[in-house]
């Protein structure tokens, strides 16, 4: 029930403040229009360049099953996060817990990297907690149903996200290895047993060789050049990881949540600690997998080439990691935190509802009306000049564009699209005119007449209007056609350069340009 309820927020709204949502919700569309019968799209799928693959596919099946790349994309999202204290149940079980510890997961499904829209990392989590608890059953006791079902397992893992799949073969690795010594024939041997290696470790060779074969085609690697590897500090690391685990609004609801739900884990730590200690060293294996995930944690570049936050997403799964190690009381004392941390999960989900309500009325308004002004099959810009919100930790919306690729929209740019590691591509001579990386928060750097002379809409985000007077636009002429919002809808009126002779500029400055592109309003994503 308190799965069902934390999932429920998820459809307050037509569309999700999250920031790269639409661009999931978009490609999912893109894929269901390339499966037979879809009447195609300008794209390809990059079967051999993503690890994506799994997310948008299912969303894709869905698509077509549903109509609607928003809906299955809700309906996969809420499955994701009802199937969090599921997984947790699941591990918990194999590691001989306590389940009621579960109880704690499904608030972690409200974390920072669910609102920056990383989706397919977030459905990967409770896919890894699922394989830990089948690799730890497997090491214990190793069947023909677990060996197959690990194998299927780690293969959907990979293809899901790649970063989940690292953390998971480092942690089954260890588990694998300290199994040996937990599960030798007898306590007081000193020899260990090495069937827990031998049986599990050529189980996971079929996903390795799949992530070796993705990491080969360099796909990480953006705009020609090799994967440029960008660190954080080690304390700004640690400091970042209570902030991607809960903080989402800047209402401070969500910290009244969360300050509950660390209250309610700090209590479940302090009766551990008068409980006798465990027998047979299987605690072992209950902080290994929190250990593994810290030091990953740790040790990850916060960017790598086109892939950014890699360090710092995995803060949720440290986080749900660690509720594995705590050893809740059978008593009172052990039951008052367990509801302390569902009434904790009732507080972020109810405050999330609100917030995701809030935010779609200041920012959308009727935007589905806004879309259906623009005829499907056409080509769409995206121009961001107001991007924050007073409500929401990250940018919401600065994708909004790319729901109207998922409306039959041919065309919506910026997209990431254009990144290697994307599961589709554009087919060959029908993308866009090359333009300056991540130009969706870079609305300066568009221009009048390559851009004018593409695209057959511009939808702008901002009180900004580009075809004033005052900003004395050349190339193609377009007018307002629709507001909603902080987003209006403009539509080109005019194939002809409105002003031939004038040098060419972009919607931010005043002259010409040196070069290609001019500077940039926002410097980079948030």
């Amino acid at each position: 029930m308190i799965a069902v309820t934390n999932a429920l927020p998820l459809f307050s709204v037509e569309h999700l403040p999250f920031t790269d949502l639409p661009e999931h919700v978009a490609a999912m569309a893109t894929i269901a229009r390339l499966l037979p019968g879809g009447g195609g799209a300008p794209y390809v799928l990059a079967l051999g360049k993503s690890q994506y693959l799994l997310y948008h596919l299912c969303g894709a099946l869905l698509t077509r099953v549903v109509g609607d790349a928003v809906l299955a994309n809700k309906l996969v999202l809420a499955l994701v996060a009802v199937a969090w204290p599921l997984a947790m149940r699941k591990l918990l079980r194999a590691l001989g817990r306590d389940e009621r510890i579960a109880l704690f997961a499904p608030m972690v499904f409200w974390n920072r990297a669910l609102a920056v829209g990383f989706l397919p990392f977030i459905a990967a989590l409770p896919l890894a907690l699922f394989a830990l608890a089948m690799l730890t059953d497997h090491c214990r006791e190793p069947t023909r149903r677990r060996a197959a079902g690990l194998v299927a397992l780690t293969l959907a893992l990979f293809y899901a996200h790649a970063s989940a799949y690292l953390v998971f073969v480092l942690c089954a690795g260890a588990i694998a290895a300290a199994s040996c010594w937990v599960h030798r024939p007898a306590l007081d041997s000193r020899r260990p047993t090495w069937r827990p290696l031998l049986s599990t470790l050529p189980l996971l060779l079929p996903s390795a060789a799949a992530a070796a074969l993705w990491w080969s085609t360099g796909s990480l690697a953006y705009g020609g050049h090799d994967a440029e590897v960008v660190r954080m500090a080690v304390v700004d690391t640690v400091s970042a990881l209570p902030m991607w685990t809960f903080d989402i609004w800047k209402s401070h609801l969500d910290e009244v949540a969360a300050a509950l739900w660390w209250s309610a884990f700090s209590l479940v730590v302090v009766g551990g600690l008068s409980r006798p200690p465990e027998a047979g060293g299987r605690w072992v294996l209950a902080v290994l997998p929190f250990s593994v995930s810290l030091l990953v944690y740790l040790a990850t570049p916060h960017h790598v080439g086109a892939a950014g936050y890699l360090n710092v997403r995995l803060a949720p799964l440290v986080t749900l990691l660690a509720l594995a190690m705590l050893r809740p009381r059978e008593d009172l004392w052990g039951t008052v935190p367990l509801g302390m941390a569902a009434l904790a999960t009732m507080v972020m989900a109810w405050s999330s509802a609100g917030e995701i309500q809030r935010v779609s009325d200041e920012k959308l308004g009727d935007f589905d009306a806004l879309l259906a002004k623009a005829k499907p099959g056409a080509r769409l810009a995206m121009l961001d000049f107001q991007v924050a919100s007073p409500r929401t930790q990250e940018w919401p919306y600065v994708f909004a564009g790319s729901l109207y690729r998922a409306r039959g929209g041919a065309v919506a740019s910026y997209s990431f699209t254009d990144l290697p590691h994307w599961p589709v591509h554009y087919a060959p001579g029908l993308g866009p005119p090359p333009s300056v990386p991540f130009w969706v928060y870079r609305p300066c750097t568009y221009r009048y007449r390559v851009d004018g002379a593409y695209y057959d809409y511009v939808l702008v985000q901002g009180e900004m209007d580009p075809w004033d007077d005052e900003h004395h636009p050349v190339g193609p002429r377009f007018a307002a056609l629709a507001t909603s919002g902080v987003f209006t809808l403009y539509a080109k009126v005019s194939q002809e350069d409105a002003a031939p002779d004038v040098p060419e500029h972009g919607p931010c400055m005043e002259g010409a340009l040196e070069g290609p592109l001019n500077g940039d309003a926002i410097d980079a994503p948030p």
